[in-house]
């Protein structure tokens, strides 16, 4: 939403806010004097460009740049009443729902109005970065369309999100598809290069650059279909193949091999990592309701057990982390659900099976 948020950021408002906030004199005026008469120049090849006055922006690198920026946007959650802002640095997502499709489209549009409002004040709306998306298919076939101050904003089938693309089904099929298709050409770089490697650096590679891929917000994806789930492994047994060089043993053999999980093991461990946290209160506080710990006078053998919320539909009941992790978390053994340190919990999980033998027998 934010116009090139970091480097456009008015220095005369920010000071302004700073003193709101209760800031002294000195203070802003400490501030006035670390944001004023920078200077930028530009470098290309051997040419360099004359210095140019900076009057705008927060110097980015910096300890102190988020913090300006955070300061600068702190107000803008004031003026939402029924919706539902959320924020990571100078990305902002506005949401809601209702069974009620008119009071849904009216809520949204004039909240979004309201936060249109804020930027044009603060001078910082970008509405060419303004989109929008409909979760559900009812909702998406009505093909709603949002007109905000004379611009028609229409929904997309898919929208990408600090990173992760969300369809309206929930599906993930595009960024799967996104995610593989990277990783793929990482690994046909990487056998291109591989007579040069070591079985070392090919696994360093592997886990720098590849397993990245499949790293990055798992818990949000996690919940893809059985096909998708399939390719992410497929690709991960292929790296794994060329890095130790073995086209015979079976999967699990490599994963054993390389002393690593499955990658949907490895998102299992994740969420359960996740919900210690909340569970022991260290978790972001958007997240500490998400779960509450059943109360029990008696002394069972099973303690520390969540409560697992009734559903009603299998794509956003079954298939959601509030559901999933609070089953995840109650078949956990009992030493892991009992533990409150964390370092010991990361040391249970690292090492826990998922709850499925490996015998040749269970095979």
């Amino acid at each position: 939403m934010f116009q090139e948020a970091f480097d456009c950021l008015p220095h005369e408002i920010l000071l302004e806010k700073f003193s709101a906030y209760g800031l002294s004199e000195n203070s802003v005026k400490l501030f006035s004097s670390y944001l004023s008469k920078r200077k930028q120049q530009i470098k290309i090849g051997n040419v360099v460009s004359s210095w140019g006055n900076i009057s705008k922006g927060v110097p980015q690198g910096s300890v102190l740049g988020p913090i300006l920026f955070n300061v600068f946007i702190n107000d803008i959650f004031y003026f939402i009443r029924h919706c539902k802002l959320y924020n990571y640095a100078d990305d902002n997502t506005l949401s809601f729902s209702s069974p009620d499709f008119e009071n849904l489209m009216k809520c949204l549009v004039e909240e979004s109005k309201i936060l249109i409002d804020w930027f044009d004040i603060n001078l910082m709306a970008n509405p060419e970065k303004f989109q929008a998306l409909a979760i559900g298919k009812k909702t998406f076939e009505k093909k709603p369309v949002f007109e905000i101050n004379n611009v028609k904003i229409s929904c997309d089938e898919s929208v990408k999100l600090l990173g992760v693309e969300i369809d309206y089904l929930l599906k993930f099929d595009a960024h799967i598809s996104s995610i593989c298709k990277k990783a793929a050409q990482q690994i046909n770089i990487l056998k291109r290069l591989g007579k040069h490697l070591t079985k070392l650096n090919k696994l360093t590679i592997f886990h720098t650059f590849i397993l990245s891929n499949f790293n990055y917000c798992p818990l949000s994806w996690h919940f893809c279909s059985e096909k998708n789930t399939n390719k992410l492994e497929k690709l991960q047994e292929r790296a794994l193949r060329f890095v130790y060089d073995d086209h015979v043993s079976s999967y699990d053999e490599l994963l054993e091999k390389a002393k690593m999980p499955s990658l949907r093991l490895r998102r299992i461990k994740v969420m359960a990592t996740e919900v210690f946290k909340i569970v022991h209160g260290t978790a972001p506080p958007c997240l500490l309701d998400l779960f509450t710990v059943k109360e029990c006078r008696y002394n069972f053998r099973y303690t520390n057990i969540l409560q697992v919320p009734q559903i009603r539909t299998t794509t956003y009941g079954k298939k959601s982390f509030r559901y999933a992790a609070a089953v995840l978390w109650n078949s956990l053994p009992d030493e892991f659900r009992k533990t409150n340190n964390f370092n010991h919990f990361k040391s249970l999980i690292s090492h826990w099976n998922g709850g499925e033998c490996k015998c040749n027998f269970c095979k």
